[in-house]
């Protein structure tokens, strides 16, 4: 098996695995979206002060008007990531997000995507959006449908200013990272 078709075997095992069984060609485009941040909770790496302040918990903030996307994450509210229990929630324009470990925009804040992101600069918070400028601004995880597939391009060089470790083998499924 060729090196690209164990990572699609994989990525659509994972996706597979977290929708619960459900075959792929059902599962929404916001499903297949809201299964992937649930994911990539699983590998980042949050400095350890900064979970602290979250003990049991790991804070994944909404930003923006609720949608179908919105909603799918918020099926994973209470869900367990290791040995932390998700708290999703949505929060207002003028809430701050830095008690937010995951801050996901809707795509429809993309006037607003880059001074929300001035607002967590420097705090170790994973930023995720579909917005096609959100990399460019310096958002670290941008997921992209692609030919029909939902895909992700990583920002490593914003990952590495919100002091977040993430995961070689996120790395590796990846569309794009761009590095430092």
């Amino acid at each position: 098996m060729t090196f690209a078709r164990l990572k699609r075997s994989l990525l659509l095992t994972i996706c597979g695995l977290l929708i619960g069984g459900e075959v792929l060609a059902e599962a929404t485009e916001a499903e297949l979206k809201a299964a992937f941040v649930f994911n990539f909770t699983k590998y980042v790496e949050w400095p350890a002060e900064s979970l602290a302040s979250t003990p049991g918990s790991l804070n994944v903030c909404l930003l923006g008007p609720r949608d179908n996307f919105f909603d799918a994450i918020l099926d994973f509210d209470g869900k367990k990531v290791s040995d932390r229990n998700l708290n999703v929630r949505n929060i207002g324009p003028s809430e701050s997000p830095k008690h937010c470990q995951v801050l996901v925009l809707a795509e429809r804040e993309v006037a607003k995507i880059e001074s929300v992101l001035k607002r967590v600069e420097g705090y170790p918070v994973l930023t995720v959006s579909s917005s096609d400028r959100f990399l460019d601004a310096g958002g670290i995880i941008g997921l992209v449908t692609d030919a029909d597939k939902v895909r992700f391009d990583v920002n490593l060089v914003a990952a590495k200013r919100a002091n977040l470790v993430l995961s070689s083998n996120l790395l590796r499924l990846a569309r794009q990272v761009r590095k430092p």
